[in-house]
């Protein structure tokens, strides 16, 4: 039987900052991380990295009090990371050191519908507001991008002040120097949290080891709510569901000049961007995919390799000849509010950090902190916040709202995907019918009467198993409801 005082389930970069901060605080706690060495379906591991707070910006997003909060805590955390990365190279040979990559250009282009204009025109409104520096570029003309001629940029706009960082490096960086302050790292999946009464005795793993600790720490990203979902009293608040958003991305040699800096679309087309991010030795990262699903796997799909070849064209056709390094599968924690569940479960010993979606890597710096400072000393940088994981869904939308921002998630999609219709038809206006009649069928089944995001819509309208999936989202809802009314 082993024994520590911290137990992190998890390796990912929020499991091994946390760790690496709680035993900044002091060095006579005993952490222990455990988590397959292998990482496959990680976040981290297959993440672009863009450290991007306005370019996710969306044109809903500073119209509720909780989208400000995360553009806030997001806006602090991209502050923090020059300070948190010199921090990490101090202890670091310098063959180890990293660096990051300044310099984000957002395009607008002619293959998508009305929301990349309006999400477009969202994040020049939030940078104005928030007096942050940015630089219109004439005609959209940016240095060493070579699209297809009828994907070219209308319009674009540089941030100085966002960019990018290598994940892999900063992972191994973390890793580096938590086992070199004495943090143990366990290579090994926990299948099992064992309880008595309000308190986590241990941890069992998949070798049937038992591992014991004072406070127990799940940042297992996709994977939590499955070894979470039973430790709930049925009268309780039940944790929402948590989603992985599977993203596949490429790694291919450079041609031509290549990219200096992060190339990026506004979130578009129930997803994230699509980017482009100047890599190490030569290399360019292509990525945009973004198909939520219940359970994480690890496969590329023909389906997401068919849409990063033909999204190619919109950054730089160049890419047609390139040689492919590596494919990219990774699965993002994704609430279904889609904002983080940071804070204290229904145990006394017991703490979540997850349902971060795309802000996981980018918020580690705060999110670190804030999760080492409330395990140890009770009260952290973000205080008592909305994104306590026992809470109701946070509703930022109604039904009818929910349902218009899907069916403008769905035309970008088409128009993305090069469609293309007669000049005499309406396309878009009978598109946005068919998405209207399917999700209100959606809410009906699900007997709510609050809208949800489009990614969570999307595997509800039109999964293969879409009843199955339906009935699992109602029970939660019960569920939650009435815990609610209870509390």
């Amino acid at each position: 039987m082993k024994s520590y005082d911290v137990v992190i389930v998890g390796n990912g970069i929020l499991g091994c900052s946390t760790a690496l901060e709680i035993i900044r605080r002091d060095r006579g706690i005993r952490v222990a991380v455990v988590g397959p060495k292998t990482r496959s379906g990680g976040a981290t591991v297959a993440a672009g990295a863009m450290l991007n707070c306005f370019s996710e910006v969306n044109h809903r997003t500073l119209s509720t009090v909780y989208g400000k909060s995360k553009l806030e805590t997001s806006m602090h955390s991209l502050e923090m990371w020059p300070k948190w990365l010199d921090a990490i190279n101090e202890d670091l040979p310098p063959e180890r050191r990293i660096k990051i990559r300044n310099g984000t250009y957002v395009i607008r282009n002619s293959r998508a519908g009305k929301l990349d204009s309006l999400n477009y025109n969202a994040i020049i409104e939030a940078l104005e507001n928030f007096n942050k520096r940015f630089e219109k570029i004439p005609f959209g003309e940016i240095p060493n991008m070579k699209p297809g001629v009828e994907a070219r940029p209308l319009e674009a706009f540089y941030i100085q002040d966002e960019g990018a960082v290598d994940a892999r490096q900063v992972l191994e960086a973390i890793v580096y120097l938590a086992n070199r302050n004495g943090v143990v790292f366990l290579d090994d999946t926990v299948v099992e949290l064992k309880q008595e009464i309000s308190h986590i005795k241990c941890v069992v793993t998949a070798s049937g080891e038992e591992i014991h600790a004072n406070r127990f720490l799940v940042s297992a990203g996709s994977e939590s709510r499955s070894l979470l979902e039973d430790l709930a009293d049925f009268e309780e608040i039940p944790l929402q569901p948590i989603m992985a958003s599977k993203g596949v991305a490429v790694t291919a040699q450079r041609t031509g000049s290549g990219p200096e800096h992060v190339i990026r679309t506004p979130n578009r087309a129930g997803g994230c961007g699509l980017h482009m991010i100047p890599g190490n030795e030569g290399t360019v990262y292509l990525g945009a995919t973004g198909d939520m699903m219940l359970r994480a796997d690890e496969f590329q799909t023909i389906g997401s390799v068919r849409f990063l070849i033909n999204a190619m064209d919109q950054l730089d056709k160049r890419l047609f000849h390139s040689k492919i390094t590596q494919w990219h599968v990774g699965n993002r924690p994704s609430s279904l509010d889609g904002f983080p569940l940071v804070g204290r479960l229904w145990q006394d010993n017991l703490w979540l950090l997850s349902g971060t979606h795309r802000d996981g890597f980018h918020c580690s710096p705060l999110l670190a902190q804030h999760t080492a400072d409330i395990m140890i000393d009770g009260i952290g940088m973000l205080g008592d916040h909305f994104f306590s994981p026992l809470r109701m869904p946070i509703r930022t939308m109604s039904q009818d709202e929910a349902i218009e921002e899907l069916s403008l998630h769905l035309v970008s999609q088409f128009y993305e995907n090069a469609g293309k219709s007669p000049a005499y038809s309406e396309v878009s206006e009978m598109l946005e019918n068919q998405y209207r009649t399917r999700t209100r069928e959606t809410y009906e089944k699900l007997e709510i009467d609050f809208g949800l995001a489009p990614e969570v819509l999307g595997i509800l309208n039109w999964a293969a198993d879409r009843e199955e999936k339906i009935g699992y989202f109602r029970k939660y809802f019960q569920r939650a409801i009435r815990a609610g009314q209870k509390n």
